[in-house]
């Protein structure tokens, strides 16, 4: 078992957009490639890259070499998906409808039409295993989170809240305002990529009826 000794945190400009996503993207890449054996892991978030390692490392050196590769006319392509995902916008599923449709004064169809309507980037894994961070929601839909957040949101159910929309792995507590929910399993213990997502790829609702989800839930995909 690799134990982290050190800890390392890289900032970038504390902006939330895709440009500096991609910057945070490529800078976590580069760690993984390059501290090789002394690294046990990375955690990339919005802005920040925090690498756990298991012995010192020579930051000025680091940096050159990060330089470097900034300044090369070679541009490595990083691994990314564009993920499909099933989501049912059914009444039984959808708690928060109604309070996303006051809101924002759209209709049902205009609601689900807008969230189904662009591709979007996981930013970041957090709040529970597996839980993906996806950006940007249509500005359409920007809605507060629940003032009071449930006790228990149930796995898989999909969210909103601010400017991102999510899915929650487990059965746990939450405040996101609840649209629907995806018959998908998002985080498997038991699997080798516990994970359904990844930072960097490109997530894509589309509707499914109740009769599908149920299909597709029985299979246990």
């Amino acid at each position: 078992m690799w134990i982290s000794q050190y800890t390392v945190r890289f900032a970038f400009n504390e902006v939330i957009s895709q440009e500096n996503f991609q910057a945070v993207q490529k800078f976590n890449w580069f760690l993984q490639k390059n501290l090789q054996h002394k690294l046990v892991e990375t955690v990339a978030s919005y802005h920040t890259v925090t690498a756990y390692i298991h012995q010192k490392i020579d930051i000025k050196c680091l940096q050159k070499q990060w330089l470097a590769m900034q300044m090369s006319t070679t541009n490595e392509e990083i691994p990314s998906r564009h993920l499909q995902i099933p989501i049912c916008y059914d009444e039984e599923f959808a708690l928060d409808m109604q309070r996303v449709m006051d809101y924002t004064r759209l209709t049902y169809e205009e609601v689900k039409v807008m969230h189904m309507s662009k591709a979007y980037l996981v930013y970041l894994i957090g709040f529970l295993p597996g839980f993906p961070y996806l950006g940007d929601l249509h500005e359409q839909l920007f809605v507060p989170r629940l003032k009071k957040p449930r006790k228990s949101v149930s796995a898989s159910s999909v969210g909103i809240g601010g400017a991102q929309t999510g899915i929650y792995p487990l059965d746990s507590p939450g405040g996101w305002n609840i649209i629907g929910k995806t018959p998908f399993t998002l985080f498997d213990v038991h699997e080798k990529n516990s994970f359904l997502f990844s930072l960097g790829d490109q997530v894509q609702f589309y509707e499914i009826t109740k009769q599908e989800y149920s299909e597709i839930k029985s299979k246990g995909v």
